[in-house]
């Protein structure tokens, strides 16, 4: 008996586990569909009371105004996000190496490095706005790339450092020993080994980067638009173009989400990394 009430137990707290879970991804995932179904929606459905769970009459034109008229604005943030990018991990790992082996600056350097992550942005946008005016480069995805690395390569900094103090000194050793040079050793022992936490960290700086919104409304007119500004700039004489805007927003999302998936395994393995002695 006491074995019976003992699975009935455990029974019972795996259907609950199970409906919280179930719950938890309904929810999660709700936005996501209330998107997509706006965005092929049309007009005479979107505004209807109470709101319509299923497309009775959908629709593509959303996703051809999306495409016809925004890939521009897409690639200006892929191409401002992909260079944040790169420059923050060549950047983080050169400096995070020198932090986590060799102590430069002791820790109020690193910690001043850090704080510029904490740095109200809208601070700096006007002395940037300022900058980029004297140097004849507003409007450019310079422009916006330059303002995107005072918060990428921090992030960077820190993050590729507690990676690189995981990597235990004796593995280097052991290969300046056998002939290999510093560089050889990043380039052949550190840097594979933190792999995923590069991964980890290039993923972050990117979703960022491909977000912001500020930096790229206030540096930009018309020619490095990308995509969260043009997505703000969508209105019509009633209000926002809400067809319009859902399908260019989830247009947005798939380039994180497409990386997300690719990289999970090394996602998971980054998160981790460091966790396990």
């Amino acid at each position: 008996m006491k074995k019976l009430k003992s699975k009935n137990r455990l029974l019972i707290k795996r259907i609950i586990l199970s409906l919280v879970i179930i719950v938890v991804v309904i929810v999660s995932l709700f936005p996501i569909y209330w998107l997509m179904l706006t965005s092929i929606q049309p007009k005479t459905e979107l505004m209807t009371s109470p709101p319509n769970f299923v497309s009775k009459a959908p629709t593509a034109k959303n996703w051809q105004f999306a495409f016809s008229n925004t890939l521009p604005y897409f690639f200006n943030s892929l191409v401002i996000a992909t260079v944040a990018t790169l420059a923050a991990i060549v950047l983080g790992a050169m400096s995070g190496y020198a932090f986590a082996r060799y102590k430069v600056g002791g820790n109020a350097l690193l910690f001043w490095i850090l704080s510029l992550k904490f740095f109200p942005p809208v601070v700096a946008i006007v002395p940037y706005f300022l900058m980029m005016q004297a140097l004849h480069i507003i409007d450019t995805r310079t422009a916006v790339i330059i303002p995107h690395l005072i918060i990428t390569v921090p992030f960077a900094v820190w993050m590729i450092k507690g990676f690189i103090q995981e990597v235990p000194r004796e593995l280097e050793e052991s290969a300046m020993i056998d002939g290999a040079t510093q560089l050889g050793v990043i380039r052949m022992i550190t840097l594979p080994l933190i792999a995923p936490g590069l991964v980890v960290t290039a993923l972050f700086c990117f979703i960022w980067s491909w977000n912001d919104f500020m930096f790229a409304l206030i540096l930009t007119r018309n020619h490095a638009i990308t995509i969260p500004v043009a997505i703000a700039g969508m209105r019509e004489a009633h209000g926002l173009m809400w067809g319009e805007v859902s399908a260019t927003s989830a247009l947005g999302t798939f380039p994180i989400i497409i990386l997300a998936v690719i990289l999970q395994k090394y996602l998971v393995r980054g998160l981790s990394l460091g966790s396990i002695k």
